[in-house]
């Protein structure tokens, strides 16, 4: 699979729009797994975990696909975990702090933008970079 630039993809609002669409189906698996998990008796901890986990690895999938047309590797789908988990870890972090001083649903409405954000940016300039090919480590 070739990787194309921004331009021969819609420029970079395509992009965007791509990466949030496979954002919004994503979620959706995450929370039905996650239902039907803790439907099925599994602990909520354990539910979130494979679900969330649900989650990653079909982003990943459609996002190189679909979004940024890039070939696969190895690398490249340690690189897009790491990226993915740091947007939860600072999820987590702004949610705290804002909490703080919000209430926590408010909170949580607020830090999904930013994390969007930093999981699209982290996708788009190092994960997925236009011109660069994907190592297998």
């Amino acid at each position: 699979m070739s990787q194309e630039g921004p331009a021969s993809r819609g420029g970079e609002g395509g992009l965007l729009a791509r990466f949030a669409a496979v954002g919004a189906v994503t979620t959706l698996l995450d929370i039905a797994l996650f239902a039907a998990l803790t439907a099925a008796h599994l602990p909520a901890g354990a539910a979130n975990l494979l679900s969330y986990s649900c989650g990653i690895a079909l982003s990943y999938a459609l996002n190189r696909r679909w979004t940024f047309a890039a070939e696969g590797s190895p690398g490249r789908a340690v690189r897009f975990v790491t990226a993915t988990l740091a947007g939860l870890g600072a999820s987590t972090l702004l949610v705290l702090v804002f909490a703080s001083i919000l209430p926590p649903v408010v909170a949580k409405a607020l830090s999904v933008p930013i994390v969007f954000l930093w999981n699209y940016g982290a996708s788009r300039l190092w994960v997925f970079r236009p011109g660069t090919k994907p190592h297998n480590g």
